[in-house]
């Protein structure tokens, strides 16, 4: 997963937060920060002050990748054209592509607010998910913004950011403020994860098939001490009603689910069923079981969402073209010369990155070590990278692109073996 990577947080929301990120101070409350905010913080979120803003974060989540911001600025002529200016439009590096309906609320102490999802596009071509909340106050206009680096961790954190700006107060208003009114619900879902999912006409569909992501909460016991992380959570549906708990490591073409689930690893197989809007998953010979509902993007269970992601074989070029890389690979370090580039005739190019992503194959009980670079020819196939080198090695790869890059010719991040890649040029 891409981090936020935002040394300035006018590179992540619209044009305003100015904060450098740093290690998180172990005290609740700086002297400086977002004063004029009065918020209560999660349990399990960490507290940062940096300059006039502050930012919050959930220890749970992967590193870089949800951040809560709060901070001032001075009023413009009305509510409508400060959040206008700071929450709405796009500037270099940071394209809006979609918002939700505009949201109208007040405070518990009476301020107004005006609030908006948002999905935008970044420079490297990654997307962000968004909720920017402006309230007015004598002399300021005090934002809240909540960004995530997918659709599955907005969702995930959602219910604490909602609980949080439903008790948001402000320094500025006196008790003798207007009396509040109702708060609207914070974070609304974006449209596409709402509602049942619906087949061909319109119908729900009786089958689920590919590769669905989402998270889940993993805890561990660290002397004595219980820490709770998100982690990338799989699940890979077949149309004959079995299903694989994970990324199969060398993708969905010739899978195979006997050999996957040998050596005791049957507490990922299992089967699933479909009743109208409920799906229910039974792993490991019926041992452990999950029920669920459909939406329109996916399905819900546990509390989680999981979506379906999107597959490049059903892109509109079913190719990939232009050189790849590893987003988390830091300029300088030797992983960030290591690429891998393609062609739209089918032909690659690799110069060490595949071994990065995909590590060691063992086929039959030998030990294949990857190509530390090669090249030759490469096809797409439901979720699947096969890559047939020149002296007649091959590798299959799970692939995935982003569900709202499905449409696109050139996806600017592609997903294999859960490692973020994103196209250089």
């Amino acid at each position: 997963m891409n981090g936020l990577a935002v040394p300035l947080f006018s590179q992540v929301l619209k044009g305003a937060f100015l904060l450098v990120l740093t290690a998180v101070p172990t005290v609740a409350q700086a002297a400086d920060g977002a004063t004029n905010q009065i918020v209560e913080v999660p349990a399990g979120w960490s507290r940062q002050d940096i300059g006039a803003g502050t930012v919050l974060t959930p220890n749970s989540a992967p590193a870089g990748s949800v951040q809560l911001v709060l901070q001032g600025f001075p009023p413009a002529d009305t509510l409508r054209a400060g959040f206008d200016r700071e929450c709405l439009g796009s500037t270099a590096g940071h394209r809006i592509l979609k918002t939700g309906p505009l949201l109208r609320m007040r405070s518990q102490d009476g301020a107004e607010m005006l609030g908006v999802t948002m999905e935008a596009q970044v420079a490297d071509g990654s997307h962000r998910y968004e909720y920017c909340v402006a309230a007015g106050t004598p002399g300021s206009l005090e934002l809240l913004g909540y960004i995530t680096t997918s659709l599955e961790l907005f969702q995930l954190y959602a219910p604490e950011v909602k609980q949080l700006v439903g008790t948001r107060r402000f320094a500025k208003l006196s008790a003798s403020a207007a009396a509040p009114g109702t708060v609207a619900p914070g974070t609304p879902p974006f449209e596409r994860s709402s509602g049942p999912a619906a087949g061909k006409g319109g119908a729900q569909s009786a089958q689920l098939q590919g590769v669905y992501s989402g998270f889940k909460f993993i805890f561990t016991n660290t002397l004595g001490a219980v820490q709770k992380s998100a982690q990338s959570d799989y699940f890979t549906f077949f149309p004959d009603g079995s299903v694989y708990n994970g990324l199969p490591d060398h993708g969905v073409v010739q899978f195979n689910m006997g050999r996957a689930c040998a050596q005791g690893r049957q507490d990922f197989c299992g089967v699933y069923r479909i009743n109208g809007e409920q799906i229910t998953i039974v792993l490991n010979r019926g041992t452990y079981t999950q029920t669920g509902m459909r939406t329109a993007g996916g399905f819900n269970i546990g509390g989680r969402d999981y979506l379906l992601q999107g597959d490049p074989a059903k892109a509109p070029t079913h190719a990939l073209e232009g050189t790849y890389v590893r987003a988390d690979a830091r300029p300088g370090e030797d992983l960030a010369r290591k690429f891998t580039q393609f062609t739209p005739d089918g032909r690659f190019q690799d110069e060490g990155l595949v071994t990065t992503v995909a590590g060691t194959d063992i086929t039959g009980g030998n030990l294949h070590f990857e190509r530390a670079r090669g090249a030759g020819t490469y096809r797409l196939g439901n979720f699947t990278l096969t890559l047939h080198y020149a002296d007649g090695y091959e590798r299959r790869l799970p692939i995935l692109i982003r569900p709202e890059d499905q449409d696109q010719a050139v996806p600017r991040a592609i997903f294999i073996n859960t490692y973020t890649l994103v196209r250089r040029r």
